[in-house]
């Protein structure tokens, strides 16, 4: 019973931050509003980032920094070990990683209905070809960090993998492995996010707070996270940090490499 109970707690998990994960890309782009016409349900369109979902009483500036703000923070504390230490003394350690994941996708909807729109605009590219190959860059940017998880196991990234077989905790040894984009960058999957981020034909004021928030928090977690990464592996991470860089290729490969 409790394997089965592990198990649908994953699942569900799961699904919920898979669809965060996608609404939050299509909030982003504001791709709700053109699916919203297609489907003849424009309602759809109030969880785009140029439109209001929900309003509050405090101004946009300030609602939209608490929004990054969270974002950040649950990202950046819950991937803490401190923090996991503490968790699994009230959550199974299987479902540890599951937990993270539904935290996440709840934020990530409270940002999708709370967000208050700044639509003034920095800047807007007219010419058709070149919005259409802006657009690539953005979904090519998220199709960059969907790979680079599956490089590294998405399930077990995602908490599903545990969820249903407990031998697979994160307590368990890990082995340091680098696949793929990962002999390019150290974090092909924040890398993909930034594009992502920056890659808009219609850069409003609300899409750049949006865009220097994440990047932000980006960069602050990724010092946590080497951090950790130099404590779990030591000499051979230190090494790595030394040969490929963190979040964009070199243009030029060093001779003594």
């Amino acid at each position: 019973m409790q394997k089965l109970i592990f198990g649908v707690y994953g699942l569900i998990c799961y699904t919920l931050g898979l669809v965060s994960l996608i609404g939050f890309a299509f909030f982003a782009n504001n791709t709700f509003v053109d699916i919203g016409l297609a489907l003849n349900t424009p309602i759809l369109g109030i969880f785009a980032i140029d439109i209001a979902a929900a309003m509050t009483p405090m101004p946009a500036l300030l609602t939209n920094i608490l929004l990054v703000i969270l974002f950040a923070l649950q990202h950046t504390v819950m991937a803490r070990a401190s923090f996991k230490a503490k968790l699994t003394k009230v959550v199974p350690a299987p479902l540890e990683r599951s937990t993270y994941v539904l935290a996440t996708a709840l934020v990530i909807f409270v940002m999708l209905l709370f967000w208050r729109p700044m639509t003034d605009t920095i800047w807007s590219v007219e010419d058709p070809m070149l919005r259409t190959i802006i657009s690539a860059l953005f979904w090519g940017g998220w199709v960059i960090t969907f790979l680079a998880t599956q490089m590294i196991d998405g399930m077990h990234l995602m908490g599903i993998r545990q969820s249903m077989n407990a031998d697979a905790s994160d307590a368990q040894n890990k082995t340091f492995v680098t696949p793929l984009f990962y002999k390019l960058v150290r974090h092909p999957i924040q890398t993909g996010v930034i594009i992502a981020m920056l890659a808009t034909p219609d850069m409003t004021e609300g899409r750049a707070i949006l865009a220097v928030g994440i990047i932000i928090y980006i960069i602050v977690g990724l010092h946590y996270e080497e951090k950790d990464l130099i404590k779990e592996f030591g000499d051979t991470y230190r090494d790595y940090m030394k040969r490929v860089p963190g979040l964009f290729p070199r243009l030029f490969i060093s001779k003594k490499q």
